[in-house]
């Protein structure tokens, strides 16, 4: 089974719709949320839920990008942060240039970052580093 990295291309309804048109500007991209795709399960961080999974279901706002982690090595991961929540601290590093995680908390980024990586980030993690991780880090491992 793939392990996809999976980017939202929409933003999020309601409230949370504010924070994705500001991660859009921000950051420069048009990826306002993303996570990893299992089977027919998405692994993400949300506001409103925290580190969570739910039904996938592609109505054509995502984006996937086939990775070589196997579905193994996400679950295990997963299993050890599921229920952590959002961190909406490491947010502002987006915004003033600190660094205020303590790795207790995770944004979808850094959720992928870990899910994909196996360690938790000590860098701000955007789109493209993502990106970068899959396409040119992976190769090397």
């Amino acid at each position: 089974m793939t392990t996809y990295l999976a980017f939202r291309t929409s933003n999020s309804p309601g409230l949370a719709g504010l924070f994705s048109r500001y991660t859009r500007w921000r950051l420069h991209t048009q990826f306002p949320h993303c996570g990893i795709v299992v089977g027919d399960t998405l692994y993400h961080s949300t506001m409103s839920s925290g580190v969570h999974r739910v039904k996938f279901e592609n109505n054509g706002e995502w984006v996937l990008f086939p990775t070589k982690i196997s579905c193994e090595k996400v679950l295990d991961r997963f299993e050890f942060v599921k229920g952590t929540h959002y961190d909406w601290r490491g947010l502002l590093a987006f915004i003033v240039p600190l660094r205020t995680d303590t790795g207790k908390w995770l944004f979808c980024y850094e959720l992928a970052h870990l899910l994909l990586r196996g360690e938790f980030p000590t860098e701000l993690v955007t789109p493209e580093t993502l990106l970068c991780e899959i396409f040119y880090v992976e190769g090397r491992r």
